[in-house]
């Protein structure tokens, strides 16, 4: 396909050096949150923690659903990748990247047409994307029929290296060293997370989720079964993009129910990742103090980068009171392609 962004094809294991150039220069840019997804978005003041830096190479280890490329006198100048996602006909963006030059906006709009035109002919039920607060990203989005529903903030935990000196007095610090919990109190004792606590993580995040999100995302009890190891659901911003060498969650009950949740996503390379639900009134700061000392010190040397919906009053704080700093932040976006078929409501018989 051409148009004025020039040449729109499929990528070619020979472009390979050209892209992860091309990739990497949008990344590190000044530039990333317009010319990119922007995911996190950068940082002014912490230390920068860049899309470049959690996706190491272009080619990814799961097999992308397509890869398109905009090339204009034989020279790449964009890139857009969607990845299926596992047990569900939907299509998640990983990346879209343009050159900075004058036609960046035409060459992103035209590979997101591209996109969306040939997850038509896989009949892809949603598209999801996730895309940093810039108005050039939220704009192109909706030019395509794409909505936002949520908003992530992006929280980062640096290795101890970068966080000082051990002393006894950040041992009794909320956050302060891995594994204190808030005000010192005793840690909850974690459980290791399998498929038969599905339900109650269906429950959790239930009661976490405002129904309109619930509704976009359509989890069901059964969609939680593999979260022990598989880092797929519960949906993030960044789970999409990063590939884990193993997956781990614990939770901590409450009576009948579940308090807390946490999935741990270990990488060779770059932070462990690290998603968490916490029920309204638990210790939340807590919990993530128990966490991490599971987690042990490779994932206190790597970081911890960690999305939280802006929504979630109480894992906003755990995070906070667990050593956690917020990076930025990042919408949430969808574009239904399917109609949902839905079974009809079951009634009382009169």
């Amino acid at each position: 396909m051409t148009d004025d962004a020039g040449l729109i094809r499929p990528a070619r294991l020979a472009d390979r050096q050209a892209l992860a150039a091309l990739s990497r220069s949008v990344h590190l840019s000044e530039e990333s949150h317009r010319r990119s997804l922007g995911v996190p978005a950068p940082p002014e003041t912490l230390p920068r923690i860049s899309l470049a830096d959690l996706v190491r190479s272009w080619l990814p280890m799961r097999s992308p659903s397509v890869h398109l490329v905009a090339e204009v006198d034989g020279e790449l100048v964009g890139s857009c990748r969607a990845i299926e996602e596992p047990h569900r006909d939907d299509w998640a963006i990983t990346e879209l990247d343009a050159a900075d030059a004058p036609m960046a906006a035409e060459v992103r709009f035209a590979l997101l047409r591209a996109l969306v035109e040939e997850g038509a002919k896989h009949n892809v039920a949603r598209f999801h994307a996730a895309c940093s607060d810039a108005a050039e990203n939220l704009t192109l989005f909706r030019q395509i029929g794409f909505a936002a529903y949520a908003a992530e903030e992006i929280f980062y935990r640096p290795p101890d290296g970068e966080r000082g000196a051990r002393s006894w007095l950040r041992t009794i610090l909320p956050g302060g060293a891995p594994g204190a919990s808030a005000g010192g109190l005793a840690q909850p004792s974690l459980q290791s997370i399998g498929p038969a606590d599905a339900w109650h993580l269906f429950d959790l995040w239930t009661h976490a989720t405002p129904p309109a999100v619930a509704r976009v995302e359509d989890y069901g009890a059964a969609d939680w079964e593999p979260v022990g190891h598989e880092g797929v659901v519960p949906r993030s911003s960044l789970n999409p993009l990063l590939h884990f060498s193993s997956v781990n969650a614990w939770a901590v009950g409450d009576g009948q129910r579940l308090a807390a949740f946490a999935q741990h996503g270990a990488s060779r390379e770059g932070p462990h990742y690290l998603r968490f639900l916490i029920r309204d009134g638990a210790d939340g700061g807590g919990f993530l103090g128990a966490v991490l000392s599971a987690l042990g010190g490779e994932a206190a040397a790597a970081g911890i980068i960690a999305p939280v919906r802006t929504y979630e009053a109480a894992g906003l704080r755990a995070a906070g009171s667990a050593g956690f700093e917020p990076i930025g932040q990042v919408t949430m976006l969808v574009r239904e392609v399917r109609a949902q078929v839905r079974q009809p409501a079951m009634v009382p018989a009169i």
